[in-house]
């Protein structure tokens, strides 16, 4: 009887040792992980807003111009039933002109306000990417992954609110509009 208690506790402190090595172990992998989580970064940072609003209003203008073409262009339409000969021909062109200056005005603002995103985001990934980088010096982490890509992971491995926090110190290096 008293040897199967000593074996009992010799297999149950063997159990025991091996869990609390296996624990250490996931403890001391994790240190060296770390886990980021982009879209709320790009979200909470101070200067996605800043670049936002810049990019509204270097845009508004041409957006505000398209918005009246269409509304005149709108309005052209809806006389053109009571318009006969000549006068219908005529406003049929010209409609149809405006249609085309529409058209042309919105690709090129489209395509311009592509470009313009793209730089912005190209910027602030930039500085995100030096948070990134300064964190996992100091932390000493060998892996850094998007959150969106992982299934779990503990908020211990989490540095996204820390990436913010590091991001917002350089809210003087936002990026401005060109």
């Amino acid at each position: 009887m008293i040897k199967k208690i000593a074996l009992v506790a010799a297999l149950t402190a063997a159990l025991t040792m091996n869990v609390q090595a296996t624990e250490d172990k996931v403890a001391e992998a994790s240190s060296f992980i770390g886990v980021i989580n982009m879209p709320l970064i790009m979200n909470d940072i101070p200067q996605a807003k800043t670049s936002k609003d810049a990019l509204q209003k270097e845009f508004g203008p041409r957006q505000a111009e398209l918005q009246k073409l269409e509304t005149d262009g709108k309005a052209l339409q809806q006389t053109l039933p009571t318009l006969k000969g000549d006068q219908l021909v005529e406003t049929q062109r010209k409609l149809a002109q405006m249609q085309a200056d529409f058209n042309l005005k919105m690709r090129a603002l489209q395509e311009d306000q592509q470009k313009r995103v793209r730089e912005e985001e190209v910027k602030l990934g930039k500085m995100v990417q030096e948070a990134i980088d300064a964190i996992s010096k100091e932390r000493g982490l060998q892996l850094v992954v998007r959150g969106e890509a992982v299934v779990f992971a503990t908020k211990a491995v989490d540095i996204s609110g820390e990436v913010i926090k590091r991001v917002s110190k350089q809210n003087d290096k936002a990026p401005a509009k060109k």
